[in-house]
């Protein structure tokens, strides 16, 4: 029952808060974005990091120097395991971000949200970027403009890539498989137990999540290929074992070796 409730709380407030999201934006938190803090990122080779299970076996540590890191979500639950960081974090889902939430208000990492996060209890600081959220679904290559939502917070962090005018584009731990017990795409579903789809079993342990849609993901995938492509910067896949076919594979020892564009 609480299931439909928040399905139904997210579909009939949907335009409010849009109007909401509109007026804060422009009467407020525009004037407090500083994207200068992004500035020391740009040009740079890129390492978009999942939250696939495969991310247990990718070699983090290796990689912290060579790359700018855009990681997702939860992406800090990695760090008892690891000493990697990501310069930046982004995250678009509402539940998410409550989940976070402490987190989120304490790290000194960039953090790039929608301006919804504001009301959900994000406070504004230095390091915080507010974003506006688009339904149309295209590759958005100026962020300061909106980003693009989709299905997958993955498409957020490579608009997020193609802003900084990145040499290269680099993916880790997008496994692109999920074991979904109930629940079609897009339906609020209470995640029973351990959780088996992300690199940690607590990623949404007994928490609501989105049940994700893989198809929709593929096509936002190939809208990130062909904007890549077509401006010649190029980008390859080195998820361990991943599922995902859209973008060029690469096996993750090519990742920790000279063989790419860094």
């Amino acid at each position: 029952m609480k299931e439909k409730i928040l399905d139904l709380i997210r579909i009939s407030t949907y335009y409010p808060r849009k109007i909401l999201d509109f007026f804060l934006y422009y009467l407020y938190l525009k004037q407090k974005n500083n994207w200068d803090i992004l500035s020391p990122f740009f040009n740079k080779p890129i390492l978009v990091v999942g939250n696939g299970p495969s991310l247990n076996k990718t070699p983090l540590d290796k990689l912290y120097d060579s790359f700018v890191s855009i990681g997702m979500n939860k992406i800090n639950l990695i760090y008892e395991k690891s000493s990697w960081r990501p310069q930046i974090i982004t995250c678009v889902n509402g539940l998410v971000i409550k989940q976070n939430k402490e987190y989120f208000n304490t790290t000194e990492r960039i953090l790039i949200v929608p301006v919804k996060a504001l009301y959900l209890g994000i406070k504004p600081r230095k390091n915080v970027l507010f974003v506006q959220l688009k339904d149309k679904e295209i590759m958005r290559s100026n962020i300061k403009k909106g980003v693009s939502t989709g299905c997958t917070v993955t498409f957020t962090a490579l608009q997020i890539a193609a802003y900084l005018n990145p040499k290269s584009v680099n993916i880790v731990g997008v496994d692109h498989s999920f074991v979904v017990k109930r629940g079609t795409n897009y339906e609020i579903k209470k995640f029973e137990g351990d959780d088996v789809n992300h690199f940690s079993k607590d990623y949404f342990k007994n928490q609501y999540w989105g049940v994700p849609d893989l198809h929709g993901s593929e096509k936002l995938y190939l809208l990130s290929k062909n904007h890549f492509d077509q401006r010649n910067i190029p980008v390859c896949d080195y998820t361990i074992d991943g599922k995902l076919e859209i973008f060029r594979k690469g096996k993750i020892e090519q990742l920790i070796s000279d063989d790419i564009i860094v």
